[in-house]
């Protein structure tokens, strides 16, 4: 298969990533409508008025997640000895080379030993905010915004068979607001799987920046997609 995408290296410049990644896993949630903290306006004004200084804001929760990626991701390594893992000594993005505004930062690269197949690594930690929110989890229910950033990960690496993402999730007693337990949750996500679904992913992408961007027109806020194949 022909690879669309170029790789990038920020070292271990984040203000620099953050400013070059365009619409990336979290950008494309936005896009939909799922995600939690912006939605496709915040990123229409960023790309229309892009700001000098990036800022990156780091909760005590971001911070947890910054430092349990690669012990996470260690943890599936010994879990999984069918897979070669590549982690990355910086922050690597993937860039579509024919549209420049869809990347996708992984947190490592897999190689299925037997097969040679390429796959995606993808490693989450949340701290799940209610009963609800946990039930869902419980269910074996992957909520859409991570689905979205899987698919983005797929649109754009465009040579990766599949992806697997472990998500560490912390629950918190509901009373007390304090720590309870955690559990790790595991999903694989072939690309012969959502095909469909990926173009859906790929499509909103590029109306949004030809549509929206290029001709300067804010979005509607409301955006309802049905992306089962």
């Amino acid at each position: 298969m022909k690879k669309l995408y170029k790789v990038e290296h920020y070292k271990k410049d984040r203000k620099d990533w953050l400013k070059n990644r365009g619409f990336g896993g979290s950008g494309v949630s936005a896009l939909f409508g799922k995600n939690k903290y912006k939605n496709a306006l915040d990123i229409w004004c960023s790309a229309v008025n892009p700001k000098d200084d990036i800022e990156d804001k780091q909760t005590a929760n971001t911070e947890y997640g910054h430092k349990a990626e690669k012990p996470i991701c260690d943890i599936f390594a010994l879990h999984h000895p069918e897979y070669k893992v590549i982690y990355p000594k910086d922050i690597v993005m993937f860039r579509r080379k024919d549209k420049p505004y869809m990347t996708y930062t992984p947190d490592a690269l897999l190689i299925e030993i037997a097969t040679g197949r390429n796959g995606i690594y993808e490693g989450k930690t949340r701290v799940v905010q209610s009963k609800a929110e946990a039930d869902e989890w419980r269910s074996g229910i992957l909520p859409e915004q991570y689905v979205l950033q899987v698919l983005q990960g797929l649109a754009v690496k465009n040579d990766a068979d599949f992806i697997e993402l472990n998500v560490e999730l912390q629950f918190i007693n509901y009373d007390t607001g304090k720590y309870a337990s955690s559990e790790i949750r595991s999903f694989h996500l072939e690309r012969t799987q959502c095909l469909n679904a990926i173009n859906k992913v790929e499509e909103r992408q590029t109306n949004f920046h030809e549509y929206n961007i290029k001709q300067m027109i804010p979005p509607d806020l409301v955006i309802e997609v049905d992306l089962g194949d």
